[in-house]
């Protein structure tokens, strides 16, 4: 295992953060897997999954146990753990900026398409070589304006190259579920039944360019550019894996979701000599469209009926909000039918405020689909 550290150089006179990467394994010997977690720096559940993980892929190393090659970011997000509020963490947006970490990276697919241009061949395979060397140099020619932008640029550097990327998020209350495209619903699969997802939620281009999709989609729009002229492959795998909620965070847990990546890591060929197989049911993958918005029909109090995870009809009473000024308690309803999948964290809320999402199987929603 080797350690890297990427200095940032921070937006104000005598402040530095750094990133730090940790490398197991043999570049080129198989697989290339990039694992980061704490993008969203208030979300804890799978940084403490990765501590467990390091553990196990330090064993794995120590008996030659590695194939390929993993790449591990524990703490993805200096900028958002250094920012609390009234004792809160505010890791989710910047808070100079207000930007999501999670949104606006870099469009490769922009950045590379001309250069392109005259150098891919027949192959699908030199293609994905010739692709990726091209998304290594233009990240090497972008120039960060802000500590969020350094921040994007330092993490593709080092996952744009990579065959599998998974970055562990988690929610507020939640039902294990992930994020995935369409473009390699067999590993998706592979993925659900080894972590033990309740729910996929499958979206090609979802709005926002998050990290995930900053992997998966420039080689959908590389392939709509030059698809009629040469073979593009589906590069990258990526998703976002959400470890349930925000309090979901003990060592017992996330020593059982690090042996379940380790699983899935196994089963991709970059670990051997794991015994576990993927033994999960495979949950519904469902179109993220589908996931349906829950919300306060006034401000007031929440009081939840139901919980993440259970099954819902359309219409059917989920919760009530109560005004505790003119006592008046209105019912909050289900969209549609389907699982509810999340819920918001705090029991006050605001007039038309989303409290929670509905994952049905009929596309409601088109656009722009994550919340910021």
């Amino acid at each position: 295992m080797r350690i890297e550290t990427c200095p940032m150089t921070g937006a104000s006179a005598g402040t530095r953060r750094e990133l730090t990467l940790y490398r197991y394994g043999t570049s080129g010997s198989g697989p290339k897997v990039y694992l980061q977690a704490g993008l969203h720096a208030d979300e804890m559940p799978g940084v403490l999954v990765l501590q467990h993980l390091m553990a196990l892929l330090d064993q794995a190393e120590s008996y030659n146990g590695l194939r390929g090659e993993v790449l591990v970011v524990p703490a993805a997000n200096p900028i958002g753990l250094s920012q609390w509020t009234h004792q809160r963490p505010m890791g989710r947006q910047d808070a100079e900026s207000l930007q999501n970490f999670n949104r606006s990276y870099p469009e490769l697919a922009k950045l590379v398409g001309d250069a392109l241009e005259g150098k891919l061949t027949g192959s699908e395979v030199e293609n994905l070589h010739i692709v990726r060397r091209a998304f290594r140099a233009a990240l090497a020619k972008l120039e960060a304006r802000t500590d969020v932008q350094e921040l994007q640029i330092a993490l593709l550097n080092w996952s744009c190259d990579a065959d599998y990327v998974l970055d562990l998020h988690c929610d507020h209350f939640a039902v294990m579920h992930l994020y995935a495209s369409n473009a390699r619903p067999e590993i998706t699969e592979l993925l659900c039944r080894s972590v033990g997802a309740k729910l996929a939620l499958i979206e090609d281009v979802s709005g926002g360019n998050a990290f995930d999709e900053a992997h998966t989609v420039p080689w959908l729009h590389l392939r709509a550019r030059f698809g009629d002229r040469h073979p593009i492959p589906s590069g990258c795998f990526s998703s976002t894996v959400e470890y349930r909620g925000q309090f979901d965070v003990d060592d017992a847990t996330a020593a059982q979701d690090a042996a379940n990546l380790m699983t899935f890591l196994s089963a991709i060929g970059a670990v051997k000599g794991w015994i576990e197989k993927p033994a999960y049911p495979n949950p519904q993958h469902l179109p993220l469209g589908a996931a349906d918005s829950v919300y306060a029909p006034q401000g007031g109090v929440v009081s939840w009926l139901v919980h993440p995870g259970d099954d819902v009809m359309a219409g059917q009473t989920l919760a009530h909000v109560t005004d505790p000024v003119s006592r008046r308690c209105l019912s909050v309803t289900a969209p549609v039918s389907g699982m509810l999948f999340r819920t918001e964290l705090w029991r006050s809320c605001l007039r038309g405020q989303t409290l929670a999402h509905v994952a049905g199987e009929t596309v409601v929603r088109t656009g722009d689909l994550l919340s910021d």
